[in-house]
C-alpha cells in the first residue's frame, strides 16, 4: 500500500525559499560578469533558450492540459517576464549587481499598488508607509541625489515595474493552469522576443570562452528553471506573508555576492538606503495580525 509522502516542514520550506534566494542572488554579479564578454541580447537568447528547452522536457509529461487559454495566460506572462529580463540585464551593464538586487526588490512594493490600481481597491496605510520607506532607501543609494540615480538604476527600476506586473498576473493564472506548462510557454516566450530582437539588432553571434558557458548554463539552470520550480513548489507549503518575507533576502544576498566575487562594496550610505528598502519591502508584505497569531509547526496541506 503506498503511503502519502508527508509534506514538508516549515523549516524545511523555508530553508528551501532561502536556497532560491540565494541561487537569485548569484545571477546579479554573474549576469554582469557575461556581459562584459558577451552582448545583452546574445546573452538573454543563450540563456533563455536553454532554459526553455530544458523546461519543455519537464512540461512534457502534462502536454494533455494544455490548451488556448493556457497558451494565452503563458504569453501574456511571458511579455512581463521578458520586459523584467530586459530591463535588468540592460540595467546592470551601466550599475552596481547590489543596487540593482536592491531596486528589483522594489517589485514587491509596487505589487500591492499596482492590484489597487488595476482592481480599485485602496492601498493599505502600512502599504504607503512601505512605499515612503523604500524611496527614502532609493534616495540614500543615490548618494542623497535623485540625479545621481545613473541609467542603470533606472532601467532596473523599470525591470521592478514589469516583474510587480508578472506577480500580479501570475496570481491571477497559476490557479487556473498548469504551473509547468506556463512556465515553459513564458520561457518559450522570452526566448523568441529574444531572438526576434537579436536577428534585427546590429549584435554579432561571438566566441564564448568554456568558463562562461558554465557560467550561462549555471544560470540557465539554477538561475531560471529550478529557481521558479522550488519556489512555486514550496508556496504551497507556506503562507504568502511568510514567503514574501523570505524573498526580502534576495537583494541581500545579490550584495553579499557582488561582493565576494567582484569585490563591489557599497558604501554606509549604500547600506542604510538598502536596509530602508527592506524595511519597506517587509512593513509593506507582512500581515502584522499574523505576528500575534499562534502558529502551528505542522505545514498545511495544499
Amino acid at each position: 500500500m503506498n503511503q502519502q509522502k508527508a509534506p514538508p516542514t516549515k523549516l524545511q520550506a523555508d530553508l528551501v525559499l532561502i536556497l532560491v534566494c540565494v541561487f537569485w542572488g548569484t545571477t546579479f554579479i554573474l549576469s554582469k560578469i557575461l556581459l562584459t564578454e558577451i552582448s545583452l541580447l546574445y546573452y538573454l537568447s543563450l540563456r533563455l533558450v536553454i532554459a526553455a528547452i530544458l523546461m519543455w522536457f519537464i512540461a512534457i509529461p502534462y502536454r494533455r492540459k494544455l490548451d488556448r487559454p493556457t497558451l494565452l495566460a503563458g504569453l501574456i506572462l511571458g511579455i512581463f517576464l521578458f520586459l523584467s529580463y530586459l530591463f535588468q540585464m540592460w540595467g546592470i551593464k551601466y550599475t552596481s549587481a547590489s543596487n540593482a538586487g536592491f531596486i528589483t526588490g522594489t517589485s514587491v512594493i509596487m505589487v500591492p499598488v499596482f492590484s489597487a490600481l488595476l482592481f480599485k481597491e485602496r492601498p493599505k496605510l502600512i502599504t504607503l508607509a512601505g512605499i515612503a520607506l523604500a524611496t527614502c532607501g532609493l534616495y540614500f543609494l543615490s548618494g542623497g541625489d535623485y540625479q545621481a540615480l545613473n541609467k542603470g538604476d533606472w532601467l532596473v527600476l523599470v525591470c521592478a515595474v514589469a516583474a510587480a506586473f508578472h506577480v500580479i498576473f501570475t496570481s491571477h493564472y497559476a490557479p487556473r493552469h498548469d504551473i509547468y506548462l506556463l512556465m515553459a510557454i513564458q520561457l518559450s516566450t522570452i526566448a523568441v522576443c529574444n531572438l526576434v530582437l537579436f536577428a534585427v539588432s546590429s549584435e554579432k553571434i561571438a566566441a564564448i570562452r568554456p568558463g562562461s558557458l558554465l557560467v550561462l548554463i549555471y544560470l540557465s539552470i539554477f538561475g531560471s528553471i529550478l529557481t521558479f520550480s522550488l519556489a512555486t513548489s514550496m508556496q504551497r507549503y507556506v503562507t504568502a506573508t511568510r514567503a514574501a518575507l523570505i524573498f526580502t533576502t534576495e537583494p541581500v544576498f545579490a550584495a553579499l555576492f557582488a561582493y565576494l566575487i567582484a569585490g563591489e562594496q557599497l558604501s554606509i550610505q549604500g547600506w542604510l538606503g538598502g536596509f530602508l528598502i527592506l524595511a519597506g519591502m517587509i512593513v509593506s508584505e507582512v500581515n502584522w495580525s499574523d505576528i500575534f497569531r499562534n502558529n502551528s509547526d505542522r505545514c498545511r496541506i495544499p
